[in-house]
């Protein structure tokens, strides 16, 4: 029997999580508890904390980003956590990452684009819109904080800034791994510790600060060894 993926899906409107219950439910591969509030959200994942739990960023009482702190708190098994809203803001999304979120998303989201994120956030990969992405940065640095920036990527060592720089190129794991003459569990480590070390939740922003650091441009020796 395939294991299913265990959604918390907390949402101050039953219709909406219902709709995304019966969403879900027609994929085959997930099982989906839901959650009203803070207190309800506790008391379901007392017994078995979800693989990912989706968050309303306006969760009662006190707000999704409290909720991503208590849960993280008493769940620390929760895999991925993910928030999202209407309207998020720059503010918004940085302190939801910085609360420990993987993840945002926007309420305004496909249904089968919805089922696509969850997948990937099963495999790894943070789920956070391009515009998002975009929010993200800007609020951590500003459009014209470039030398701050470039000061943040030198955390990294030769070899990551290598890797980071070919991610920015559009190139996948096994690429990386062939160009780099290194395994792609070797690529996977290098990655883990860009995102840690930049404190981005995703490939995409790690990507977008590296390219603003750099003006789009990349590390021109790395350039040259990929042209």
């Amino acid at each position: 029997m395939v294991r299913k993926t265990r959604v918390l899906v907390a949402d101050r409107l039953r219709l909406f999580r219902a709709g995304v219950r019966s969403l879900l439910a027609r994929e085959g591969d997930f099982c989906v508890v839901e959650a009203g509030s803070l207190e309800d959200v506790l008391a379901v994942t007392a017994g078995r904390c979800p693989d990912i739990a989706l968050i309303d960023l306006d969760l009662p009482p006190h707000g999704g980003i409290e909720a991503v702190r208590r849960l993280t708190e008493s769940c620390s098994t929760v895999a991925y956590t993910i928030v999202w809203s209407f309207e998020p803001t720059p503010e918004t999304v940085l302190t939801a990452v910085r609360a420990g979120a993987n993840g945002f998303l926007r309420k305004e989201i496909r249904p089968e684009e919805l089922v696509r994120a969850l997948r990937g956030t099963v495999q790894g990969e943070a789920p956070l819109s391009p515009d998002l992405a975009t929010f993200l940065i800007d609020a951590l640095h500003g459009l014209d904080a470039q030398e701050r920036v470039r000061e943040r990527t030198m955390v990294l060592s030769a070899r990551e800034r290598e890797v980071l720089d070919l991610v920015a190129r559009g190139a996948r794991n096994k690429q990386i791994a062939r160009e780099l003459v290194i395994s792609e569990f070797t690529v996977k480590r290098h990655m883990q510790n860009i995102l840690q070390k930049l404190e981005v939740p995703s490939r995409q922003a790690a990507t977008m600060l590296y390219e603003s650091a750099f003006g789009g441009g990349g590390d021109s020796r790395v350039a040259a060894q990929v042209g």
